[in-house]
């Protein structure tokens, strides 16, 4: 048990470390200096979203198959790896080799890490309360880490921004080192076909297929994940656009991090007897609400009604998750988190090239496409979820 608690830490600091991305604050002035626009930036992102696409569950089958501890340890090194040539790019093709390495290489970790936590606080305590007491912990942390991150990446990029993007690489390796001193535990996913393939849509299937309620929690994760991410490239044009000096980008940023770990807590004080609907309607309208203000007039008063997207990103971040895992077989944890994360993904490839190319024309639309796009799905999903509860 010792054994367990000892990688329970372990898994939550390297958690936290691969949370921080200290180049973030620059990486829109790098892209810009290397003759990207807004509308490449974007393309660049839905690329990356594409490469964790192709093999997000091939890698959670491999996890939940193999070693899950392995898979994360080999996604953090590989992230490290990426950015250590993504510091290098001068040109958009590079850029874009850069994002398809750290989109091969986040995939094999991305759902290794969250089985592991399972598996971990499900030795510990199976009543799931665990799972979800150290799911929002880790959701108040990671930003915390980030706003941290961000001062520092903020303060390095402003000499050097390839310098930040080359720093960012340091907790991916140390993560990784983290990964290899944890125990594997937990159910190990039992093939039942020789052709891994075959396997891995086996398991797809299972995962989504005979149970309904799951499906819809699993679009309900998806939408409340990507509502807040397809703006994340917006952010500096928009404090710009608002009368925020260049110089001071990067306190908005810290801002916003501070503001998803303070969503995070909430989420982790007052979620627990809410039903489901209700844990992912909060957010939803939250966020619809700082959109909304901001769309009608942006300033350097309005502004502020970002921090709304980032209290629902600290709320989603801690509840959503979870509430798939409760209802997911333990065998499978890491093939339903990365099925769950591909929904996602699904559905920022276009939304996020769309909205980053409404944002050419101006930024201000990314807002309005944002409102737009997710309003009606909310409402869809509000609505099964709600009828699917009754049942």
């Amino acid at each position: 048990m010792n054994a367990i608690i000892r990688s329970l830490r372990l898994l939550k600091i390297e958690a936290v470390l691969t949370a921080t991305l200290l180049s973030m604050p620059v990486m829109v002035p790098f892209y810009n200096s290397i003759g990207m626009d807004q509308g490449q930036i974007g393309l660049s992102q839905a690329i990356f979203t594409a490469a964790l696409l192709l093999i997000n569950i091939p890698t959670g089958w491999l996890a939940d198959r193999f070693s899950r501890k392995f898979c994360n340890a080999f996604g953090d090194l590989g992230a490290a790896l990426a950015l250590i040539y993504y510091c290098q790019a001068t040109s958009f093709t590079e850029v874009i080799i850069a994002e398809i390495v750290l989109g091969i290489s986040m995939a094999f970790s991305q759902g290794a890490d969250s089985a592991l936590l399972h598996a971990y606080t499900g030795k510990l305590d199976p009543s799931g309360r665990m799972l979800r007491k150290q799911t929002a912990l880790l959701a108040t942390w990671q930003p915390i880490a980030q706003a941290v991150a961000l001062i520092a990446g903020g303060f390095i990029g402003g000499f050097d921004p390839r310098l930040a993007i080359a720093v960012s690489a340091a907790p991916y390796f140390i993560g990784s080192i983290l990964s290899f001193f944890m125990k594997e535990v937990g159910d190990r996913l039992v093939s039942q076909h020789r052709n891994p393939l075959r396997d891995i849509v086996r398991v797809t299937h299972e995962s989504i297929g005979p149970d309904p309620y799951l499906r819809w929690l699993i679009i309900a994760y998806a939408i409340g994940r990507e509502i807040t991410h397809v703006l994340i490239w917006a952010l500096t044009p928009l404090l710009l656009l608002a009368g925020i000096p260049l110089a001071v980008v990067g306190v908005g940023w810290v801002f916003n991090s501070l503001m998803v770990a303070v969503g995070a807590g909430l989420a982790h004080r007052w979620s627990e007897p809410l039903r489901h609907w209700q844990r992912f309607a909060i957010p939803m309208i939250t966020v619809i609400t700082g959109l909304t203000v901001m769309s009608i007039h942006l300033s350097f008063a309005t502004i502020w009604f970002y921090a709304l997207v980032g209290l629902a990103q600290g709320w989603t971040s801690a509840t959503l998750l979870p509430m798939i895992q409760g209802r997911a077989p333990a065998s499978n944890q890491a093939s339903i988190v990365s099925v769950s994360r591909s929904v996602s993904q699904l559905i920022y490839i276009p939304l996020v090239w769309l909205v980053a190319f409404v944002g050419n024309i101006d930024i201000r639309l990314t807002m309005v496409a944002t409102i737009v796009i997710f309003t009606p799905m909310i409402i869809v999903v509000i609505q099964r979820l709600i009828t699917l509860e009754k049942k």
